[in-house]
């Protein structure tokens, strides 16, 4: 037959379990899940209403709204990768700051670059 383990090793494993030291352990990180405030809810419900009725190819959008509006919230109908598809050629000059033929001959990671200054990605 085996032999259990002394009944102080015993207690001290429930004890730790039970309640274990704080001092050695890592500080817990802050959540990584974003909270949202009411103007957050309020800009993702009209973005919504805007693309509700367009056919994909037709959706279009203020810049200033897919910057502002978390990402997490965009309508489902929008491609978070290629959110400068959505605004106007102007909006698009005015807010990348080149036109779209320009942005076009740029490599995928410096479009990127480029959207991420902005708040377009």
């Amino acid at each position: 037959a085996k032999e259990s383990p002394p009944k102080e090793i015993v207690n001290k494993i429930k004890s730790n379990i039970e309640s274990p030291k704080r001092g050695g352990q890592k500080p817990r990180s802050p959540s990584p899940v974003k909270t949202f405030d009411a103007e957050s809810f309020r800009l993702a419900r009209k973005l919504a209403q805007e693309v509700a009725d367009c056919p994909p190819d037709c959706i279009m959008v203020r810049a200033k709204d897919l910057q502002k509006c978390p990402k997490a919230l965009l309508p489902p109908e929008l491609d978070k990768a290629h959110l400068e598809e959505y605004i106007s050629d102007t909006e698009f000059r005015r807010t990348l700051g080149m036109s779209r033929e320009e942005y076009e001959t740029y490599s995928e990671w410096r479009q990127q670059e480029v959207k991420k200054e902005q708040g377009l990605f």
